[in-house]
């Protein structure tokens, strides 16, 4: 692609479809190009999502003030495992009112020269009169893209199910993630948010529908979630996507299978890719935006072989391979995490050289993960 960009059409208004705008007329390039958004609902809105994002990944997304959409705000996140491990993260982080924040950046984005069009259904067969009336097209629709039927390639979908809940006491100062394969082959959650928690987790799609809403029931008593229960959702989330880009399409978000493979956090995803097209455009290099995608941590290597070890670890593998861990370990991104654990990390690996390779993965995908994902 080397004709200059001017025009450019978002599919979908959603969260990436509006961030990506709003990254894209930020600052000094608030009139290079004129952006039209194509929303099919009549109003912004929001989907299923844990809603979970770090205050340093917030903070980079400086084309909005989002933090008064802050729904809460915690001091960082807790991830219990099968034996009682816990690792804390320790970085301030919030549940978004995406209801709210959504919808104030649509305006936001109108209010900065953009054109947000609701009602405005866009097939997978309309994409090819898109590309041509508009210099670039961007696919922003969601994991069911209609652009990506135009764009090609293949992503993974694991389904999200959640309920919202009445709070009624439950009190943490956490995000919370749960790996327990009663209840999920990868993991379960509790994000609070105001008056509401988000509970929820990762379906196993070797059972029934019925028989994950009733494990996502059972991990809700385990965790005395008491609350009653205002609203049940389930969506999918697609991760692993292998093709970004054809001609002057590109992909962005859930339709192009962004989502983190570890976390299935997808927010700080698109903060980032957003940011880097904004960068390619600036320099008149969009036709990179694949490799660069590919070349950045959002999208590491690591992923696919530590999302292939956590399905494969039983609960009593993992209670067996942390054995030498402390009850709390601490990730804070002061002190190296195998520098402050090196003792018990010698220990494991004396005891269980087999899975050498598996440690190292697990915790490169996850270092990571801590950075680049929430």
């Amino acid at each position: 692609m080397t004709r200059p960009v001017r025009r450019i059409a978002i599919v979908g208004g959603g969260l990436a479809g509006v961030i990506t705008g709003l990254e894209l007329l930020k600052g000094k390039h608030a009139g290079a190009y004129d952006i039209t958004v194509f929303e099919r609902a009549a109003a912004p809105y929001t989907t299923l999502c844990g809603e979970g994002l770090s205050h340093t990944t917030l903070s980079r997304f400086t084309a909005f003030d989002s933090f008064p959409y802050a729904a809460e705000t915690f001091k960082g996140a807790a991830w219990w495992f099968p034996g009682g491990l816990r690792v804390d993260v320790d970085e301030t982080c919030y549940t978004m009112a995406r209801e709210r924040w959504i919808p104030a950046m649509a305006e936001a984005f109108q209010k900065a020269g953009g054109e947000y069009r609701t009602n405005a259904k866009v097939s997978a067969e309309d994409v090819p009169a898109l590309a041509r009336d508009y210099d670039l097209v961007i696919g922003a629709d969601g994991p069911g893209s209609q652009v990506r039927k135009h764009v090609g390639g293949a992503h993974t979908t694991m389904l999200g199910i959640q309920y919202r809940v009445e709070k009624a006491g439950y009190e943490t100062d956490r995000l919370e993630f749960y790996t327990d394969k009663r209840w999920s082959p990868e993991y379960a959650w509790v994000f609070p948010r105001g008056d509401i928690l988000n509970v929820g987790l990762l379906a196993d799609d070797r059972v029934t529908a019925e028989e994950n809403w009733r494990r996502l029931d059972l991990f809700m008593q385990e965790r005395k979630v008491e609350g009653k229960v205002v609203k049940r959702e389930a969506y999918p989330i697609g991760f692993f996507g292998d093709k970004l880009q054809r001609d002057n399409v590109l992909l962005l978000g859930d339709a192009a299978g962004l989502t983190n493979p570890v976390t299935k956090g997808g927010m700080a995803a698109v903060i980032y890719a957003a940011e880097i097209l904004a960068d390619l455009l600036k320099r008149g290099r969009v036709e990179a935006y694949e490799r660069a995608i590919f070349a950045h941590p959002i999208t590491d290597p690591s992923f696919r072989r530590a999302v292939e070890i956590i399905h494969r670890w039983s609960n009593e593998d993992f209670e067996a391979y942390t054995r030498f861990a402390p009850k709390v370990l601490t990730v804070d991104g002061k002190v190296a995490t195998k520098k402050r654990y090196f003792g018990p990390l010698v220990k494991t690996f004396l005891r269980y050289p087999h899975r050498i390779r598996d440690f190292e993965a697990l915790a490169r995908a996850f270092g990571v993960s801590r950075v680049y994902s929430w």
